[in-house]
């Protein structure tokens, strides 16, 4: 071959190969920026009040058979399985975590933070359909659980009200604790609601606080 047709393809190659990378940015420059929900439905988090979370809180068959033996001889007290499995996660470390740690990866690993444990107790609860919401602060996640019988519950609690139910504190990073025991966290802290059941955030002005102090 020539130099000149030899000097002709190289060319050729040469400028559809530019062409193909021209046409890839201007595509990728031309795609619609992805929505949060878009971007959360791909990655499998959740966003609550601008901040994204590994989100895997499912009523799913992996948790139920451990949730199963968790409550064994409750017999259908609502407030035995949900006091147990409270009690569970309530004994788990606190442990800080550089990434988000699963409900399975909690148990295993023996450790988790805040909204990690408070993750792996709504887990446990929505094996058996107890509702409840998680309340975020700047630092902080904890838990509230509606108790379909309030028969038991320790004085004093706090708890909020949302759609004129009481879901009382769950907080899973104290030494010992009770479920509606008051962890200190003021209403004028909260930063964000998520409905665990619904996986919808809720507006801050439909919760209102009731705590030993007000």
């Amino acid at each position: 071959m020539s130099f000149f047709n030899r000097r002709l393809l190289y060319r050729i190659g040469l400028y559809s190969t530019a062409g193909i990378i021209a046409y890839s940015i201007y595509a990728r420059a031309n795609i619609p920026p992805e929505t949060d929900e878009e971007y959360c439905k791909r990655k499998g988090m959740v966003k609550i009040h601008d901040q994204f979370y590994k989100y895997d809180v499912y009523e799913h068959g992996e948790m139920k058979p451990f949730v199963d033996l968790l409550t064994d001889g409750c017999d259908g007290d609502s407030f035995c399985d949900i006091d147990r499995a409270y009690q569970y996660v309530l004994k788990i470390p606190y442990k800080e975590s550089t990434q988000s740690r699963t409900p399975a990866d909690v148990i295993n690993q023996n450790g988790g933070d805040c909204d990690e444990k408070s993750f792996l107790l709504a887990t446990l609860l929505l094996q058996k359909h107890y509702r409840c919401l998680l309340i975020m602060t700047k630092e902080h996640a904890f838990l509230t659980i509606h108790l379909p019988d309030e028969s038991k519950i320790r004085r004093p609690n706090a708890y909020v009200t949302f759609e004129g139910e009481k879901y009382y504190f769950a907080e899973t990073t104290l030494p010992h604790g009770y479920i509606g025991q008051y962890n200190n966290i003021r209403e004028q802290e909260v930063e964000g609601v998520f409905d665990m059941t619904s996986k919808e955030e809720i507006p801050s002005d439909k919760i209102s606080f009731f705590t030993p102090h007000t």
